[in-house]
């Protein structure tokens, strides 16, 4: 019950952090499904994406200082994610801009943009958060 209270005092820089965290979740649980059933499976953005969502929700929920640098450290792994998931879609991102099937595309591109959208997302919510304060 002592941490429903402390969720009760937080302010919007950390509910934010905590919106990204939840999304970061989704967005890598959403990668390794649609990746994996693609072909275009990459470990590396898959745990990117969990390290910035554990790093988020720890600065949301757990009341302590020195969690506060968590909140910087999960906008680079959300980052690394990104770029790391760029390079990895590339291939596919070229043939189908191109219009030909030249570097091994690996499909369709919708899962390519749903999880960049939800990533950049994440991304500029965390960003946010990163100049409010965490508690009042």
């Amino acid at each position: 019950m002592a941490q429903v209270k402390g969720i009760k005092v937080q302010t919007a820089g950390s509910w934010l952090s905590l919106v990204s965290g939840a999304l970061s979740l989704v967005t890598g649980i959403y990668y390794a499904v649609a990746a994996g059933a693609a072909n275009n499976f990459t470990a590396t953005v898959l745990v990117c994406f969990l390290l910035g969502a554990v790093c988020a929700l720890a600065y949301s929920l757990v009341p302590s200082d020195w969690v506060d640098i968590l909140n910087l450290v999960a906008v680079v792994f959300i980052v690394v994610a990104i770029l790391e998931f760029i390079v990895s879609s590339i291939a596919t991102l070229t043939d189908v801009l191109s219009g030909i099937t030249m570097f091994g595309s690996s499909g369709g591109i919708e899962y390519i943009a749903i999880t960049l959208v939800l990533g950049l997302i994440a991304l500029v919510v965390e960003l946010v958060s990163c100049f409010m304060k965490r508690t009042k």
